[in-house]
């Protein structure tokens, strides 16, 4: 598997407000880490376009495999055992991929030239 590949991922169980259930989840960590282990980073891929903090809004299309507008909502990312990976379901698009590591830099609050 490769940074920004989408598969379907079996979040369940969880506990509280985390995403359940089989979903689409794009894979975010880097390809050196997604070789050399058995967990990988994934968000969870929701349904509807949202206007929310680190959310990235996608767009159907023949190479991400959506079936209507969906969000990728980093907030949500978690490590998974590969084990939890399903289906291939596609690739996201290069236009959305800053997009999302802008989200992760937000989530926890990198260096962004100051201190």
């Amino acid at each position: 598997m490769k940074q920004f590949d989408i598969y379907w991922v079996s979040l369940d169980p969880t506990i509280g407000a985390e995403t359940k259930k089989t979903r689409p989840c794009v894979v975010l960590s880097s390809d050196a880490i997604n070789a050399s282990g058995s967990i990988v980073q994934v968000a969870p891929i929701l349904p509807n376009h949202k206007k929310y903090l680190m959310v990235v809004n996608i767009t159907p299309s023949k190479v991400n495999g959506l079936d209507k507008e969906r969000n990728i909502n980093i907030r949500y990312m978690r490590g998974v055992d590969v084990s939890r990976l399903g289906r291939k379901q596609g690739r996201l698009e290069k236009k959305y991929h800053l997009e999302c590591l802008e989200g992760i830099n937000d989530l926890f609050a990198l260096y962004k030239g100051r201190l």
